[in-house]
């Protein structure tokens, strides 16, 4: 058995449990009141769904366990058993049985005896229905036997003697109830004696039954449910932890030996890991569940879509994958609104009917990367360079200089959408922006790859956790800051001549593309120029660092740079959370506290010229 079916039926254990856990409460709540339809109702459901469960993961023996049990509560619901003492103890025994081949699955020893009680459900099922049989026929007989001997009274009025008459009619009425009577004492036989001519394996599992002690047993599983919150604050805890290891190390280790702290890492690591483990799911749950808005979209659209899920064993921290789950369902959603063409399109292009669209997932080591990809018409550049013209946002000439990916980067825009039409799917100009920006809040990424004709694919990068990030420390001016790899290109040292100035603002060329760059300072300290000043004087080499978000590239300033961390990122908490350019705070293992850089929003800001950063001009 693979590692994804052992944990899948681990969680099918684990669920199976809790099941007959609650079955045996309501049964107790149903023993004191027989006529609650409520709390017969949720019994049914739970054996119907204990049912389907066991059926799907290949269960046999606890599937048609429970299909003997649902069908028994099919007739209490419709009313044709009332539900007596005997009968409360056959279902406490079903209950038992089935909790024990529910643990038999993790236990191969257990040998469950489960036939005879089975066999007696089925029976009690089967009698119920007899007897429902009898009782129709017996009433239609009746009806007719009384209208018979009044049509043959009324025929020969003139002629038969009418005491005799009556006197037949009475006898077959009698014989019929005697008839009836008799029928319903064979049903209200017991019913041991008829399983045991049909079933001897029934009739030798009743006599163990009976022999054997009852012994009951309190069994746990082997799987806790943990409330998020809990391993959410457990997760801080750590974290606070690893912050403390830090400061302890960094604070003693003029005086002693870094290998002294070597046991303190290894064990704070492994527990920090093991917290963030737990948190991990796998995405298929997630995607799973997309079946539905597929199905839901393609209806809307007048389309036939079919969805292919990939890698669903990947796993991601549970909390990113809620963070991200509308952002999923939008994407998919605008595949088949704006990608996926229309059956006469496809047709016309010599493609099949049928869409596809893949939701696939895969491990890299930058984290994890969702892809929506589909089969459709792709993205249409030119319609995208008209929609900015005509909102004013770049003029044609800049617009023409622009590469492909930058273009593309148009539809994350606020109010952006191709769609003139508007419908319950797209043409409002509202969702990929949100879209970036629930990414952004995870510290991810989003690409867009195209071609046309042949479709589109959106990929998500993301990190497996939120709890630690891969980080580069440098400093400016006297303080430590930190970006985010994931938004990190290159680390460039540069003479001051390869530094260009271009209409007032400065510019580096990397690999065969020119770069805007600025001074970190400039941002976050605007009427202190002395260090760039400084910079521009001197012949020193300049520390950048380049940076990329959406598609826009960047290069950053810095005095020093210091090393490559994972930290421990804690956000911003009022009053001081409207702080710009700044995402959160961690602190380092000194004790002073270190901003991490909000690489999104400056890019945002300078590129959209929100934020005058003024280049000083190279001599």
């Amino acid at each position: 058995m693979s590692n994804k079916e052992q944990e899948y039926k681990k969680l099918f254990i684990s669920e199976a449990d809790s099941s007959v856990e609650e079955l045996e409460t309501l049964l107790t709540q149903l023993e004191k009141s027989p006529k609650d339809q409520k709390t017969i109702d949720s019994i049914f459901r739970i054996t119907h769904t204990l049912k389907g469960n066991a059926a799907g993961m290949g269960f046999e023996l606890i599937s048609k366990f429970s299909h003997a049990l649902e069908d028994l509560f099919s007739e209490i619901k419709q009313a044709n058993i009332n539900i007596e003492s005997e009968i409360f103890s056959t279902l406490f025994k079903a209950v038992d049985t089935l909790k024990e081949l529910v643990q038999s699955l993790s236990d191969d020893s257990l040998n469950v005896r489960y036939r005879g009680i089975q066999r007696k459900l089925e029976v009690i099922v089967e009698n119920s229905k007899k007897q429902e049989s009898y009782a129709e026929t017996a009433s239609v007989k009746e009806v007719e036997d009384k209208e018979k001997p009044a049509k043959k009274t009324k025929a020969k009025k003139s002629t038969a003697k009418p005491k005799a008459t009556k006197s037949k009619a009475v006898e077959k009425q009698q014989n019929e109830e005697a008839k009836l009577e008799e029928l319903r004492s064979a049903v209200e036989a017991n019913q041991k004696q008829e399983v045991s001519k049909k079933d001897p394996v029934f009739e030798q599992e009743i006599e163990v039954i009976q022999e054997e002690k009852e012994t009951k047993k309190i069994s746990f599983s082997d799987m806790v449910q943990v409330p998020v919150e809990k391993l959410d604050n457990l997760l801080n805890l750590v974290g606070e932890l690893i912050i403390e290891r830090d400061r302890l190390i960094t604070a003693h280790e003029a005086n002693v030996s870094r290998n002294e702290f070597n046991s303190l890492k290894r064990v704070s690591s492994d527990l920090q890991y093991s917290v963030m483990d737990v948190r991990l799911v796998q995405v298929g749950f997630l995607f799973n569940k997309f079946h539905r808005v597929v199905r839901d979209a393609a209806s809307t659209e007048k389309k036939q879509v079919d969805l292919i899920i990939e890698g669903s064993e990947t796993e991601i921290d549970r909390n990113i994958l809620q963070i991200i789950s509308d952002s999923l369902i939008h994407l998919i959603r605008n595949a088949i609104g704006h990608g996926i063409e229309s059956e006469t399109d496809r047709k016309a292009h010599k493609k099949e009917i049928v869409g596809k669209l893949t939701l696939s997932a895969r491990n890299e080591s930058e984290g994890v990367i969702i892809d929506i990809k589909d089969d459709g018409k792709g993205v249409d550049v030119d319609k995208i360079k008209q929609k900015v013209l005509n909102k004013g946002w770049v003029d044609a000439a800049t617009l023409e200089k622009m590469s492909k990916e930058e273009i593309i980067s148009f539809i994350f825009e606020p109010g952006f959408s191709t769609n003139d039409a508007v419908n319950s799917i797209s043409g409002r100009g509202v969702g990929m922006d949100v879209v970036k920006k629930a990414i952004d809040s995870v510290g991810g990424n989003i690409k867009v790859e195209t071609e046309a004709g042949k479709g589109t694919t959106f990929s998500l990068i993301l990190p497996s956790s939120m709890a630690v990030k891969s980080t580069l420390l440098f400093e400016v001016g006297h303080s430590q800051y930190a970006v985010p790899l994931t938004y990190t290109d290159a680390v460039l040292s540069l003479q001051r001549k390869e530094i260009y100035k271009i209409q007032n603002r400065l510019m580096i060329n990397h690999q065969d593309q020119t770069i805007e760059t600025v001074f970190l300072s400039d941002l976050f300290f605007p009427n202190e120029s002395s260090a760039k000043v400084d910079a521009l004087k001197s012949d020193a080499k300049w520390n950048v660092v380049l940076v990329q978000y959406n598609g826009k590239k960047l290069g950053l300033v810095v005095d020093k740079l210091l090393q490559q961390k994972e930290i421990v990122e804690k956000p911003l908490k009022k009053p001081v959370d409207f702080v710009r350019y700044v995402s959160g705070v961690t602190i380092l293992g000194n004790g002073k506290v270190c901003l991490v850089i909000n690489i999104p929003q400056i890019i945002q800001k300078l590129f959209n010229h929100s934020v005058n950063v003024n280049a000083t001009a190279v001599a």
